[in-house]
């Protein structure tokens, strides 16, 4: 048993650990609240109200100057990096940190920065990403004053993070790295979700009672009917094939166009942030749901209907984005961008067929776009658990079982950048 196993071992049978995830969770909740409120303020700064938003020379050039923005911290910060900025790469961040030393501060905070600028100015991403690496890069340098092992330190850190963005029951599912969930079998596993239940629930409550705007909020239709064990329940398993095959689509092709983008485009990151900008711009011109992460913008889809058209247009442009900035260095998390575009397939295919069992349908498509995404379906269903109501439990299911599926029979052709 190595040395980094054994000191685990000791800190989920210590009760000590237990007031560390405690305090743990109440200080990633303060940072948390740093970050997300630079996010907030940024925003509000830049797209200070509705009317911009559908003024193209303004969006086109707030989008712009984002991309100028992203192009600069990634040429100054780190020039040889030319990962996707993404959840995926957050994870890789957080498992170098639980055994090795962090990254000076100035690249903890620029990279900070450079989540805050991506999000702030409009980019189609959620803050999952910048914020887990930044917490766990932070924490991993506390280990030796709480005299707990580094790894444990991160994944407490973490889990209040995950506390923060989501919810507790977000952290039963966790974010691993597949190679440690390998190395872990399943008592294990749950046996440590103690303390970070515990550190979960500490951040939580500190942003809560500091920063209570910030949260998710509950999806709702007052005109949808339940998906029943019928003709609903075969359209929200279509659904989710087609949400889960986009978000396949989505996780192969963005790290090839990434790979593009940074040995085709000549000038560096500037040039590539700038294009990515432009097309951001541009799309948000013709629709700004394009806009932001897609959080707030499913409930729209919801609240006011666009048409099959215009929702193809959506999702297209959306699907768009997201490979575009990503490929173009923008920073932040997938999850809720591939969820709306699995919402926005879902509501094309309830309008095709002329289904009222919108959030069902809208519930599937959520949770099989986003579990392929992240490779992680536990995650997907959970966090659908938590955002809509239990009349959707079962289309969510099936989308979830869909998922498991293609992504099985696809795991090879999955990158792991």
């Amino acid at each position: 048993m190595s040395e980094q196993t054994q000191g685990k071992s000791v800190d989920v049978d210590n009760p000590k650990v237990y007031l560390i995830a405690a305090v743990l969770g109440a200080g990633v909740g303060l940072i948390s609240i740093g970050f997300l409120f630079a996010v907030k303020t940024a925003k509000e700064l830049i797209w200070t109200s509705e009317l911009e938003r559908i003024s193209p020379v303004v969006v086109l050039s707030i989008c712009v100057v984002g991309g100028l923005l992203v192009g600069v911290l990634n040429q100054l910060a780190e020039k040889s990096r030319s990962e996707v900025h993404d959840l995926t790469e957050a994870i890789a961040d957080m498992e170098e940190v639980e055994t090795k030393q962090a990254p000076p501060a100035r690249l903890i905070f620029g990279r900070a920065g450079l989540g805050v600028v991506s999000l702030g100015f409009g980019g189609p991403l959620g803050p999952e990403a910048p914020l887990i690496a930044l917490v766990a890069q932070l924490s991993s340098r506390l280990f030796r004053i709480l005299r707990v092992t580094q790894a444990r330190v991160v994944e407490l850190s973490v889990a209040g993070s995950l506390g923060v963005l989501f919810g507790v029951p977000l952290v039963l599912a966790g974010i691993e790295s597949e190679e440690k969930t390998k190395n872990r079998n399943i008592g294990q596993r749950i046996v440590a979700r103690g303390p970070e239940i515990l550190a979960a629930i500490s951040s939580l409550f500190v942003i809560t009672k500091l920063l209570p705007e910030i949260g998710i909020h509950q999806f709702t239709s007052a005109n949808s009917a339940e998906v029943g064990f019928g003709v609903d329940l075969i359209w929200a398993a279509l659904i989710a094939l087609l949400a889960a095959s986009l978000g396949l689509s989505i996780v192969r092709a963005t790290p090839k166009v990434r790979e593009l983008v940074v040995s085709k485009i000549p000038g560096g990151a500037i040039p590539a942030g700038l294009l990515s900008g432009l097309i951001l711009g541009a799309s948000a011109v013709v629709t700004p749901l394009v806009l932001f992460s897609g959080h707030h913008e499913i409930q729209e889809i919801l609240d006011s209907p666009i048409g099959i058209g215009n929702l193809l247009v959506v999702v297209a442009l959306k699907t768009l984005v997201l490979v575009a900035c990503l490929a173009g260095g923008w920073y932040g998390g997938q999850i809720f961008p591939l969820a709306f575009i699995g919402a926005g397939t879902a509501l094309f295919v309830a309008e095709l067929v002329n289904s009222s069992a919108t959030l069902g349908l809208v519930a599937a498509g959520f949770v099989a776009a986003s579990a392929v995404g992240i490779r992680r379906p536990a995650l997907a269903l959970l966090l659908g658990f938590v955002l809509f109501p239990s009349t959707t439990y079962i289309p969510m299911l099936l989308a979830a079982v869909i998922a498991i599926a293609v992504i099985g029979k696809r795991s090879a052709e999955l990158p792991s950048h």
